[in-house]
């Protein structure tokens, strides 16, 4: 988990939403939030903190020193994302620049659920399937709906046992919690600056070179803020460019990225190390592998992840409400071919699909070494799903790193006498 970001995202989206409030809502769709944001973030200082206590004094210089800049470069933006040649493009890959927090903003509308967070997930999961389960009082309702018919069922239940008064009334409602706020948020844009992968690079590199002359130890992430506060940002909102910023940056900073590196390694190397909490945001990140490995004991799956788990409670959800429940037990014997195929937690996704030839078992791998050792390992792997799911006539195996499949058909699968 990275402990490290620019304060000044987040400031900006704010500035953005507060300049285009007075715009008519057509207006305001037709404003790519991301690219006004980026184009303001490229014109302003770099405030990146990876401790809670540089957190809170970058947000503190913000809006002490630069709250007229910021306002001054939003409003730039808004007229010139307009003739900014990076703007058509093709949007940078979710895979890229996606995180927890977008995956839980989806769950949120997903369960009609405003001030959901990852601790909560499992049971909201579980809330939603019985709410849409096939019972004549909930039929044809909206999940949100149902959640509401829910509540007051309860309400009334306890007023007619307890008699609860207005006090407790109020203390049943939720209360805003600035920082899932300001987490949530962080879902509302996609871009990145192309400096901080480069500064990562250049720093593990380093620290190769220099693991014998460094007094101590140091943060990556502490080095990692040192180093973008020093360089000016290089924000990308589309794969085009993300690679023209690139580009830009070996051009013309590649020297200066490699001296302050070689300058931060030094100086936080002297640096008496002191016990500090990271940034606030983190805690989420915490929390939400917490709700991941409950999932995963709930559903009987170790390859539920956060960037599944909105897709597979959509699925689930969708079926539950047909009625179509036989998904629990599909979901259960994917399960038990993954844990046989001995992959980590996490290491691989499976799916089902269908085609003109009939059921198709899809393997997502997401390290090299889960896809090395499915791809070497096929004839072990169709056993396990024959047994399971023997309708499926072929398994196609993905890695992240590569753009086709290798396919087990259910023809060498014979030829390798499973079948």
């Amino acid at each position: 988990m990275t402990s490290l970001k620019n304060v000044l995202e987040e400031i900006v989206v704010v500035e953005v939403q507060e300049q285009t409030k007075h715009l008519s809502p057509a207006a305001r769709e037709a404003i790519n939030l991301s690219e006004v944001a980026a184009f303001a973030l490229n014109r302003l200082p770099v405030l990146y903190a990876s401790t809670s206590r540089g957190w809170l004094q970058q947000r503190k210089r913000a809006y002490n020193e630069l709250q007229q800049q910021i306002v001054s470069a939003v409003q730039q933006a808004l007229l010139g994302v307009k003739r900014d040649p990076l703007r058509k493009s093709t949007k940078i890959a979710a895979s890229k620049v996606e995180t927890p927090a977008h995956i839980l903003a989806r769950l949120q509308k997903l369960f009609s659920k405003s001030s959901l967070q990852w601790q909560d997930v499992p049971q909201a999961f579980q809330e939603a399937l019985t709410l849409v389960s096939h019972k004549p009082e909930y039929a044809s309702l909206s999940i949100n709906d149902r959640h509401r018919l829910q509540e007051i069922k309860g309400y009334l239940q306890r007023k007619g046992s307890h008699h609860q008064d207005l006090q407790s009334w109020q203390n049943n409602i939720e209360l805003p919690n600035p920082e899932l706020k300001s987490y949530i948020l962080s879902a509302s844009y996609f871009l990145i600056n192309v400096l901080e992968d480069l500064a990562k690079q250049e720093i593990q590199n380093q620290l190769t070179h220099m693991a014998n002359v460094l007094p101590r130890k140091v943060g990556i992430d502490d080095v990692c803020a040192y180093v973008l506060n020093r360089l000016p940002p290089l924000y990308a909102t589309t794969e085009q460019g993300v690679i023209w910023q690139t580009q830009k940056a070996k051009e013309q900073l590649s020297s200066q990225i490699e001296s302050t590196v070689i300058q931060s390694l030094m100086t936080l190397g002297k640096t008496p190390r002191r016990l500090a909490d990271p940034i606030p945001l983190l805690k989420f990140a915490e929390e939400c592998e917490q709700a991941i490995s409950e999932l995963r004991l709930i559903f009987q799956r170790e390859d539920i992840t956060w960037r599944n788990i909105a897709n597979l409670a959509e699925y689930a959800i969708a079926h539950e409400r047909q009625g179509m429940t036989y998904w629990r037990q599909q979901w259960r014997m994917l399960g038990q071919i993954y844990s046989e195929m001995y992959l980590k937690p996490g290491d691989a996704e499976l799916s089902l699909s269908h085609n003109s030839e009939g059921e198709v078992l899809i393997v997502r791998a997401h390290t090299k070494e889960a896809f090395g050792w499915l791809a070497d390992n096929p004839k072990n792997l169709g056993i396990s799903t024959l047994r399971l799911f023997p309708a499926v006539a072929e398994i196609e195996l993905y890695g992240f790193f590569l753009d086709f499949s290798i396919n087990y058909t259910r023809e060498e699968m014979a030829a390798d006498g499973i079948i």
